[in-house]
């Protein structure tokens, strides 16, 4: 039987100077896994697993007598010990907004079954490169699994795919500001984010069926042309990163892994999983066209709602870090920029370890959602909705309908109160009950039945 790929695909995508340097939560975590199951043979890494899901920080928080109410420091403290979990034991899960919530909203609004989980499977597998779909035992459900997502996932370095969970803003040239707080304005004509929000934009472009390729960084021939080409090889564009690693305070930026990339359409698909070592990134071959094929279908959406989350979750360290042409920055140009770098992108001190896993901890299974958070569940909320009129996804679908409303549950024009019952389920400190109280929204709620787990009376 198929089992869901868990989280130890990570280490087969880590290179092991990442493992090394713990850029595993550095740069790896998103909104990052909260649901976890564990093989009952950890060894082995396979078979059957554990019936009850449980709380992925509890990994990090074993030494505390209620890991789910621990402080936010046994998560730092434990960062080390999750890591080993991910490739030693067999660990894997999923994130209850990055895969349920973008279920139950695209649910909600009129996908089938089958689509609405294929863009809940995509956004997952954005972080993981891969993933597929498990009942509520953490048993395969389906055989539904996505396609290799490598080129895209949180680690690579190569290919600029962390840039798509770290996402950096664009300064226009001439401007001095140094930070750019992420909002949404339905008012604006083409995109409901700014102009400076380049990589968002020509993602959501990209998922609506806008346009046909994703550019590293969103960076293209013409940035005023939301449909510009791509650089090309030949154009021979670069762009210098810098990424701290692990830093003693959010204020503190130490050692940080950088490097210079080439800037053309951004890698997705990895076609030889069985030969790329991540180690010698030039054996890993992708497909060229992949991005033209999957764009305005439920997978790119699916993985446009994975890049809007993760610019919201990132917020603290997004926010401050832009693009920008050469090094037009108040720090010291970094001796590693190479001296043709076209483009430059640096991340602050709070973009490192402990100022980032202190930040994931507390988006769920606390009494308080942080205001990122809740911000992402409107954002979401409204762009399905989005994307359900931009694609025409109705009217191919005749034979569907949004969900109606129980009594006592929010119309589905109530963005708002939508995004706060769902942030209240996401409140709840055990992740079963999490799991729970977002499949009683659907179930009890609108009428969506089963449940994405198979589950049809949220019974565990």
């Amino acid at each position: 039987m198929l089992r869901t790929v868990h989280l130890n695909i990570l280490a087969k995508r880590l290179p092991v100077f990442v493992i090394l340097g713990l850029l595993a939560p550095t740069v790896a975590q998103a909104f990052t896994e909260d649901l976890c199951f564990q093989y009952v043979d950890k060894q082995a890494k396979s078979g059957d697993v554990t019936p009850k899901a449980f709380n992925c920080w509890n990994v990090q928080c074993t030494d505390s007598i209620k890991p789910e109410n621990a402080p936010a420091g046994c998560a730092v403290k434990g960062v080390a010990r999750y890591v080993n979990a991910i490739i030693q034991k067999g660990l894997h899960g999923r994130n209850l907004l990055h895969f349920d919530t973008v279920y139950l909203y695209a649910r909600m609004q009129g996908l089938t079954d089958s689509d609405a989980l294929e863009a809940a499977t995509y956004s997952q597998a954005t972080d993981l490169g891969a993933y597929s779909h498990t009942d509520q035992y953490g048993k395969a459900l389906t055989t539904l699994q996505t396609d290799d997502l490598s080129g895209i996932i949180r680690t690579n370095f190569a290919t600029s795919g962390f840039a798509l969970h770290f996402v950096p803003w664009l300064r226009a040239e001439g401007s001095q500001e140094i930070n750019h707080r992420f909002t949404y304005d339905k008012n604006h004509q083409q995109t409901p984010f700014d102009k400076s929000e380049a990589l968002i934009n020509q993602t959501r472009l990209w998922a609506f069926g806008g346009r046909s390729t994703l550019c590293n960084f969103g960076l293209t021939k013409n940035q005023d042309d939301p449909m510009a080409d791509c650089f090309t090889p030949q154009d021979n564009q670069k762009i210098f990163y810098s990424i701290p690693k692990i830093a003693g305070t959010p204020k503190t930026r130490t050692q940080a892994f950088e490097g210079n990339n080439p800037v053309t359409g951004q890698s997705i698909l990895l076609t030889n999983p069985n030969t790329c070592d991540f180690n010698e990134p030039s054996t890993c071959q992708y497909a060229p066209d992949y991005a033209q094929t999957i764009k305005g279908t439920t997978k790119s959406l699916g993985i446009y709602m994975h890049v809007l989350g993760d610019r919201l979750s990132h917020a603290y360290c997004s926010d401050n870090a832009f693009i920008t042409k050469g090094w037009d920055r108040k720090q010291a140009k970094p001796k590693a920029m190479a001296s043709d770098a076209t483009y430059s992108v640096w991340y602050p001190a709070q973009c490192a370890t402990i100022s980032h896993v202190a930040h994931h901890y507390l988006e769920t299974g606390h009494k308080k959602l942080p205001e990122q958070s809740k911000k992402a569940l409107e954002y979401s909320y409204l762009e399905i909705q989005e994307w359900i009129k931009a694609t025409d996804y109705l009217k191919k679908h005749s034979e569907q309908k949004p969900a109606g409303p129980n009594k006592g549950y929010p119309q589905l024009n109530e963005t708002a109160k939508i995004a706060a019952l769902v942030g209240n389920a996401l409140k709840l400190a055990d992740a079963g009950d999490r799991n729970k109280a977002l499949c009683k929204i659907a179930l009890k709620g609108y009428g969506i039945t089963p449940w994405h787990d198979g589950s049809k009376d949220c019974k565990y």
